[in-house]
């Protein structure tokens, strides 16, 4: 805490005005208010007259009130000091980052019953419920749906969610879009062509099984069975859990 912080600080706890605190020690109103306000630095003499009327002691106001303690100590107790003193210096800026960190995070509606399966499918409705998860990145969305499965490794991870932007068909074949599976109650997240007898849904994981079939083959979704594209997916993160960033 700085001087004038200390000044307005004891001046307020005390009920004194700046004109009454100046008077005390015989100064003008004009020249104090320089000193609480920062644009003017008192003098020590003038410093001592302050503490006085302020009934606090010279140290205290000038923020070294830790000195005459720290003189009084041996070697050995004034190094255990300043090693006590760096250490909470250095959680006192840890705790500062948390903060700015945490503050700067950015809040996503995330569904909560919903899921997009990177796999075999999950349900989709469209009544929606959603919880507020957290990111570091600004992203236009419309829609955050956690991902289940791993079948778009490496791009979009299993507990990931999926920023979704609404539109009813891809920009381009082979875009990652949502589907909603309606007759049957499944949802894909998945590289979707737009083909003449339905959407064609295809994985990016390309491994394969102990027979040398792919884990994860294609999906077609016929237009009897009423799929619809929720919307493209613009991006995909790991939610901050900011309660346990303290």
């Amino acid at each position: 805490m700085n001087i004038q912080n200390r000044l307005k600080k004891l001046r307020l706890e005390q009920g004194l005005t700046q004109k009454e605190l100046a008077n005390k020690i015989g100064k003008s109103y004009q020249i104090y208010q320089t000193w609480e306000n920062g644009s003017r630095n008192p003098k020590d003499e003038n410093l001592r007259q302050l503490a006085d009327a302020l009934n606090v002691s010279f140290e205290y106001l000038t923020d070294t009130e830790i000195l005459p303690i720290y003189q009084k100590l041996s070697d050995d107790n004034k190094q255990q000091t300043i090693n006590y003193a760096e250490d909470k210096l250095k959680s006192q800026k840890e705790q500062e980052n948390i903060i700015h960190f945490r503050n700067s995070l950015i809040p996503y509606k995330q569904a909560t019953e919903q899921a997009l399966s990177a796999g075999l499918g999950e349900g989709y409705t469209d009544n929606i419920e959603t919880c507020t998860v957290y990111w570091d990145k600004q992203i236009n969305y419309d829609i955050g749906i956690p991902i289940k499965g791993d079948s778009m490794e490496p791009e979009f991870h299993y507990g990931q969610t999926a920023l979704i932007k609404y539109q009813s068909s891809p920009d381009y074949d082979g875009q990652v879009c949502a589907v909603d599976n309606v007759s049957i109650g499944n949802a894909f997240i998945k590289c979707v062509t737009v083909e003449e007898d339905g959407l064609l849904l295809q994985s990016l994981n390309i491994e394969e099984d102990q027979n040398g079939e792919r884990k994860f083959p294609d999906i077609k979704l016929y237009w009897d069975d009423n799929p619809r594209i929720i919307g493209k997916v613009v991006a995909a993160f790991t939610p901050i859990e900011i309660n346990n960033i303290f």
